[in-house]
């Protein structure tokens, strides 16, 4: 068994689990940030927004909705329905991190993104993972944190020297399926994945984004039942 590691050991090493997926990041970043000027808001407003939401397909949703004079509820709903995704990844890593007080909560619940849920929670699953998981966490929402708004404001002020025929747009989800695959280690993990995709794909036309979330709902659901249906057979 390993050797428990020290608050600052966790935190530093939650941090560098970032590093491996930056060059989907930086590119996203600086396209949210092109993209959120494109729409005619202010640099100064856009980084405010950057700093504000900390949600890419929310900002860019955002600017083009404000761009289009959309009402304030409108463009909230919208801001939500697109995070929805959140409320899932906050339900599935809280029973890791043990006690919190209420600023730790305020801070994680703040910086919590895609990438910080995904190297962390392949950590916490490991068996006998070294690591203190609240500190693990908390480096991993912080290295993330920081490269996003980096990239981000590099975006609203240079990331219009970037050519379109460069295509960045394509790195964030093959980050994702670079996370994903490994992860796939049983008959119920590759059902819900296979769902989840299939049905996110034909209801990509859904507004709001509502189709990743069926299809994430979908694939927990057919993995649930799958796993369940496992242990049975195994009793």
């Amino acid at each position: 068994m390993s050797k428990p590691r020290t608050i600052k050991e966790s935190f530093f090493t939650g941090a560098r689990t970032i590093i491996p997926v930056i060059p989907g990041i930086l590119p996203f970043g600086m396209l949210t940030g092109v993209v959120t000027i494109a729409t005619g808001i202010s640099p100064l407003k856009a980084i405010f927004m950057t700093f504000f939401m900390f949600a890419g397909a929310a900002q860019v949703s955002v600017a083009q909705l404000m761009s289009e004079n959309a009402s304030a509820v409108i463009i909230i709903a919208t801001a939500i329905m697109i995070n929805l995704r959140f409320v899932m990844y906050s339900a599935s890593i809280t029973p890791y991190l043990g006690k919190m007080n209420r600023l730790q909560r305020l801070f994680i619940s703040y910086t919590l993104s895609d990438q910080a849920y995904a190297v962390s929670i392949v950590e916490f699953t490991k068996k006998n993972s070294p690591y203190q998981k609240f500190p693990f966490f908390l480096g991993a929402c912080t290295s993330m944190y920081v490269t996003w708004i980096l990239s981000t404001i590099s975006g609203i002020f240079f990331g219009s020297l970037i050519p379109d025929a460069w295509s960045f747009d394509f790195a964030v989800p093959l980050t994702f399926l670079a996370l994903l695959a490994p992860n796939i280690t049983d008959r119920p993990a590759a059902l819900a994945a296979v769902v989840s995709a299939a049905i996110a794909i034909l209801t990509a036309s859904l507004p709001y984004n509502m189709g990743l979330m069926i299809g994430a709902l979908s694939g927990i659901f057919v993995g649930y039942v799958s796993s369940k249906r496992k242990d049975t057979s195994h009793e």
